[in-house]
């Protein structure tokens, strides 16, 4: 039976071969009246090219897109998608392209279920890389389908393995280490950083990416957040307890013109895994403590929760969604409602002291702001 006309047509190639079917379609005319063709694909046998024609002429794709390669699909979605991300999404995104290498030349329109999954198993060891690493490519499937370029997420059937049970253990700073990391304050540098995110409840990824622009000493809060609606541009309050180090951090940022209140020694925007490897562990290895940088946000929920405070507003100052439906729809707080709530840690640390700790050891003696220039860990005067 005859093909209807424009459907296409298949023919055999001559010798050995393994797919000796070619499926090829009319594309237009020359001058001289010939056909011009293109090529579908070669076939094991006269169904599997009867069929792809079949597909084609069902949901006809663009063939010059069987040329666009891994590669070349990331750039094109990653221009889409980037500026709408936050900073940590964008740098987890590209870490998964990095594991991607192997498939960086493959053509897109070839790449299959097997292809995905030997990828994640041999780049990956943890279970969270494996997640980031199908989320992206699942992410330029979608992409190469909104074009029409491919039928079908492989993504979907993709194996990550048996989910491990969480084992992270966030343990409160203790009042006692609390006040040692005040008495601490003149002797490693970023040691005030750590008791920001204890009194302000911030991950410290938002505190590494809060921008001058956000912050409002006058009127005594910030504007931060990322991840969830819920958590972008909250105001949160500054405590009394942490007021001086956001005050010496914004003169410093404005003072070498910078975007970000906080700064590596180079003055530039300092990265999370800078901050934890370089600042955070090696103080606390200095002050035998045992903590992590996420301790800082448990400690403040843990210490608002002793103290009384009013749940839904340390929801929002946390950037944590309320939990009732009524909290969410019908209940507001002002800036001042949440400047009221957080002043109840004073209930529980004492608040004259720890500023006197703060005078001596961060003011006096000569101490003056750290510079950029300053080399980390600068040992000012021993601890007392």
């Amino acid at each position: 039976m005859r093909n209807p006309n424009g459907f296409g047509g298949i023919y055999k190639l001559t010798g050995n071969r393994r797919k000796p079917y070619v499926a090829r379609i009319t594309t237009g005319w020359t001058d001289e009246g010939k056909q011009i063709y293109k090529n579908l694909g070669t076939y094991r046998n006269y169904k599997e090219a009867m069929q792809a024609l079949t597909d084609y002429n069902s949901n006809p794709y663009d063939l010059d897109a069987t040329k666009i390669t891994f590669s070349e699909i990331y750039e094109k979605w990653s221009e889409l998608k980037y500026p709408k991300l936050s900073t940590p999404m964008v740098l987890a995104y590209k870490n998964a392209y990095r594991a991607c290498k192997p498939l960086y030349s493959t053509l897109f329109t070839t790449i299959k279920k097997h292809q995905i999954q030997t990828l994640i198993n041999e780049s990956q060891k943890t279970y969270n890389g494996r997640v980031r690493i199908k989320l992206l490519i699942s992410q330029l499937f979608n992409y190469a389908i909104e074009n029409d370029l491919v039928t079908k997420n492989y993504c979907m059937y993709v194996d990550l393995g048996e989910k491990p049970d969480k084992v992270l253990s966030r343990v409160p700073f203790s009042p006692e280490e609390i006040e040692l990391l005040y008495k601490s304050l003149h002797v490693y540098r970023y040691t005030d950083t750590i008791l920001m995110l204890i009194f302000s409840g911030l991950r410290p990824s938002e505190l590494l990416l809060l921008e001058t622009k956000n912050v409002f000493l006058d009127e005594n809060y910030f504007i931060c957040g990322i991840k969830t609606s819920s958590s972008k541009n909250r105001r949160v309050p500054i405590s009394r307890f942490v007021r001086p180090f956001f005050e010496k951090y914004y003169n410093e940022a404005i003072k070498c013109n910078s975007k970000y209140l906080l700064v590596n020694t180079e003055g530039s925007n300092m990265k999370y895994s800078n901050y934890n490897r370089d600042k955070f562990h090696r103080i606390m290895e200095q002050l035998e403590m045992k903590h992590m940088p996420h301790d800082g946000r448990h400690s403040f929920a843990t210490y608002m929760s002793q103290c009384d405070a009013n749940k839904v507003c340390t929801q929002l100052i946390m950037g944590h969604r309320p939990q009732l439906l009524i909290d969410q729809t019908y209940v507001h707080k002002t800036v001042k409602d949440l400047q009221r709530e957080i002043d109840k840690l004073e209930e529980i640390f004492d608040l004259d002291k720890m500023m006197s700790l703060i005078s001596s050891r961060y003011y006096e003696n000569n101490y003056q702001y750290l510079t950029f220039s300053s080399i980390d860990n600068l040992l000012i005067k021993k601890t007392s």
